[in-house]
């Protein structure tokens, strides 16, 4: 299952194995203290590499299904691929890259740390998120942002209808065109201090955005009335 590299890189091959397996290989490798685990062949199947602990960087080579990556505590996971539904859902803590695109509920109930999608996101990324941050380097699908409560989520291309619904907390800029906000999702002036963390966050992944062309998208505050702090938990991750 596990073919020893260097004494803290592996491999996990995934073709002709159990999802079971596979995870509890790459658990395996994070208790013996890999630093890279690379998992070949994932062939677009769900729910690889969840509820983890660590900082390893866990490669996945090739496309992953539904709910890779979620509920971890620190892995750096990179999927050089497409993803399903759900990546990184009720992750704490972490990064993942996906270079490909995502589909719907991208960074959905995140807590913490760090999503970058480098294609499109589909239909409510971002919604529920508590912390953290989620980045989009294309276009992302309809109701996205919905019932946010905490975190940033960037979109630097288009955003479809609805984005923003219902958000208690939290910030949205989108850099395209944004189809509807959502209920009581409204524009903000960009300020200095956006301005500023735009360009450290894409900055992370070489996107070399106009920050002045961005929408800024907080909550009216018609729909509740409590009062909400927000930590910048993302800044971990990078």
């Amino acid at each position: 299952m596990v073919a020893q590299m260097t004494d803290e890189s592996v491999a996990v091959e995934a073709e002709g194995k159990a999802t079971r397996d596979v995870n509890r290989a790459i658990r395996q490798a994070l208790f013996d203290g890999a630093k890279r685990i690379q998992v070949l062949n994932p062939a677009g199947r769900h729910s690889f590499a969840v509820a983890l602990k660590g900082d390893a960087e866990i490669v996945f080579e090739g496309p992953v299904g539904w709910y890779a990556a979620g509920m971890n505590g620190g892995p750096h996971a990179i999927v050089n691929g497409n993803a399903g539904w759900g990546l990184g859902e009720c992750m704490m803590d972490g990064r993942i890259d996906v270079h490909g695109h995502a589909g719907s509920g991208a960074a959905a109930s995140i807590r913490g740390g760090l999503v970058f999608v480098e294609g499109d996101a589909g239909a409510r990324a971002g919604i529920a998120m508590k912390g953290g941050a989620l980045v989009v380097g294309g276009d992302t699908g309809y109701m996205s942002g919905f019932m946010m409560q905490r975190g940033t989520i960037v979109v630097c291309g288009d955003a479809a209808d609805g984005i923003g619904d219902s958000m208690y907390e939290g910030t949205i800029y989108v850099g395209g065109r944004i189809a509807s906000r959502g209920a009581d999702a409204e524009v903000e002036e960009l300020t200095d201090a956006d301005a500023i963390m735009l360009e450290t966050l894409l900055g992370t992944f070489g996107i070399d955005a106009d920050h002045s062309g961005f929408t800024k998208i907080r909550s009216g505050r018609k729909l509740w009335n409590f009062s909400s702090k927000e930590p910048e938990l993302w800044t971990s991750a990078l």
